[in-house]
This record gives structure tokens, C-alpha cells and sequence, in this order.
């Protein structure tokens, strides 16, 4: 019975938190980002995009979630992933306030559940190896642009005369 009821208190708060304008995220300039809106930083590892927070309200941790997306993004073992779940925790706590202290353990309780290597899902961890494989093969795929004959470029053809039009017979 217990149970049931915070778990009603639980849906209740964060239908609360996440209607209401309470929550606005921010990037490291300070300038509002729109709920959804992806953040692409191109310091990041080819093919890395985050989204925030994803399918949690909006906050003051947006940093927080994306350099949780990052180690998401770069996978690696069980306890490297426990890890990276604690620092959100740590993080989304330290902002400080009475709501992310609540909010940061029904987070870290959401990726420790949801965020699984075996869930097919989008945000799980290491789901960046195979966008990362991907990225890879189509490097190597696409053709090298031709350089012969371009002077300037290191083939020898700046070491050839060329021909001049206006000297033809």
C-alpha cells in the first residue's frame, strides 16, 4: 500500500514539475534551449548528439545529462556505467534546491533501470558504436578527390612545364 501511494506522490510531482515553466534548461552560455532541441558540440566524438535529459522534465542540469549522453554515447563496462550514472546523480544534486534533491534520485533510478546495454533503445549505453561504425565505413567508402596534375599538391606536376595556348601553330 506504501508503495502505491508514493509512486502516486512520484507521477503526481513530476506531472507537476514538467507542466509548469518551473523548469528551464540552459546551455553553458546561459541562453534558453527549447525542450527537445538537440545539442551537437562538435568537440564531441563523430555522430555524438544529445538531447538533454531525455524523457525527463526540463531542469537547470542540462550539462549534467549531456556529458551523461557523452559516456552513454561511448559505452564501456558495468562498473564505468554505474559510475557515469553516480556523477548525474552527484551533478543534478549539486544544483541545489529542494526539487532537483528530489529529482536526482528518480533520475539515477531511471538510468540504472532504463538505460541498459540489452534494451533496444536509443539512449542506452554504448549506443554510440554503431553510429560510430557506421561513421567509420563511410569514411573509408567515399573516394579521395583527384590531385593529379593540380600544381601545389605534391604529385610532380609543378615540376612540368605547362602548355601555352598562345604558342600552338
Amino acid at each position: 500500500m506504501k508503495k502505491i501511494l508514493y509512486t502516486k506522490i512520484v507521477l503526481v510531482v513530476l506531472l507537476v514539475f514538467s507542466a509548469s515553466g518551473v523548469f528551464s534548461q540552459t546551455n553553458v552560455s546561459g541562453e534558453t534551449i527549447a525542450p527537445g532541441e538537440l545539442a551537437e558540440d562538435h568537440q564531441h566524438p563523430p555522430g555524438f548528439m544529445s538531447d538533454g535529459c531525455t524523457a525527463f522534465p526540463d531542469g537547470n542540469y542540462r550539462e549534467c545529462c549531456e556529458a551523461h549522453d557523452l559516456d552513454y554515447f561511448r559505452g564501456g563496462s558495468f562498473s564505468e556505467r554505474r559510475a557515469s550514472d553516480k556523477r548525474l546523480y552527484t551533478c543534478v544534486k549539486a544544483k541545489g534546491g529542494w526539487k532537483n534533491k528530489m529529482l536526482a534520485p528518480m533520475m539515477y533510478l531511471g538510468v540504472r533501470v532504463f538505460g541498459t546495454a540489452w534494451l533496444p533503445t536509443k539512449f542506452r549505453w554504448g549506443f554510440g558504436k554503431k553510429i560510430t561504425k557506421r561513421l567509420k565505413a563511410e569514411s573509408k567508402t567515399k573516394k579521395k578527390p583527384e590531385t593529379d596534375n593540380v600544381p601545389g599538391k605534391g604529385n610532380g606536376s609543378e615540376d612540368k612545364p605547362q602548355p601555352n595556348k598562345d604558342q600552338e601553330n
